[in-house]
């Protein structure tokens, strides 16, 4: 086309004629599809790179929280069911309501608490122990008693508590043995054995407490059984503390057994005098 024809189209033509014949932009797939209308000035411009989509992250953090939980749940509660079935196995039938009912045996182990509660009051535990290892003196049943407690300092002396009170008692002194290192049942019962050369026992204590100390002596191949001493109704919250205080003992034992662990505090040996 010549240039003269060329001005004979019209100016409108000859635009359309041009966008036709310009080269257009190759568009790859990563290249954002620019919109055909103008940008407003006010109107701040799309940034080239999009952000990725939030995720959603309190989300994910609950549902693994919530995973941790039931776990925990279920190797709890498989933790109390092999101690509560262990405890129950090594000490059934083994432990005795009335003393007339206990087989006599060499030795009988009484195990400590505090004789007086936190507000000065008579600690009815302490009690009720020292009232079954007097009725088991009297009866026979045993040749002697080990008293065992915590001796943590000086103002602190579980043994000698119970040593007095049974004195009180009429039971003679020459057949009471102080343990001062009894700072827990394991160590008790294990101490009796190793120290004290102890493999017959009885012990005394509340149901629940006699009942793992018996399996304790068991699992230590001891020949041992238990008399209950007796149990003081409580209020509520009490109960549901030793309740709670006694399971989590239970699971303490059951680490005790898997570990082999040894008492705490061990010397030279003992020879009981009776």
């Amino acid at each position: 086309m010549s240039f003269r024809s060329a001005r004979c189209i019209p100016s409108r033509l000859r635009r359309c004629l041009r966008g036709l014949c310009a080269p257009r932009a190759r568009r790859t797939p990563d290249t954002p599809d620019i919109p055909d209308t103008p940008n407003d000035p006010g109107t701040p411009s799309a940034p080239n790179d999009p952000s990725p989509p939030r995720t959603r992250r309190p989300l994910r953090v609950l549902r693994v929280l919530l995973l941790l939980l039931a776990v925990g749940i279920l190797l709890g509660g498989g933790a109390l069911a092999l101690a509560e079935v262990w405890t129950w196995s090594l000490s059934h039938r083994l432990c005795e309501e009335n003393v007339e009912n206990a087989p006599e045996r060499a030795v009988g182990l009484v195990l400590g608490c505090s004789p007086r509660l936190r507000h000065g009051k008579a600690n009815y535990y302490f009690t009720g122990r020292m009232e079954a290892a007097e009725a088991l003196w009297k009866s026979g049943k045993v040749r002697g008693l080990i008293v065992s407690g915590d001796h943590s300092s000086r103002y602190y002396n579980e043994p000698r508590a119970m040593k007095e009170d049974l004195i009180r008692r009429g039971v003679p002194p020459e057949r009471i043995v102080c343990d001062y290192a009894g700072v827990c049942t394991y160590d008790s019962v294990a101490r009796a054995k190793k120290i004290f050369g102890a493999d017959s026992l009885t012990i005394i204590s509340q149901p629940a407490h006699v009942r793992r100390a018996v399996a304790i002596a068991r699992h230590l191949e001891m020949e041992a059984g238990g008399v209950e001493a007796p149990l003081v109704p409580l209020n509520r919250a009490s109960t549901l503390r030793q309740y709670l205080r006694e399971r989590g003992a239970r699971l303490a034992m059951v680490y005790d057994f898997l570990t082999c662990r040894t008492p705490s505090h061990l010397g030279a040996p003992e020879p009981l005098p009776f």
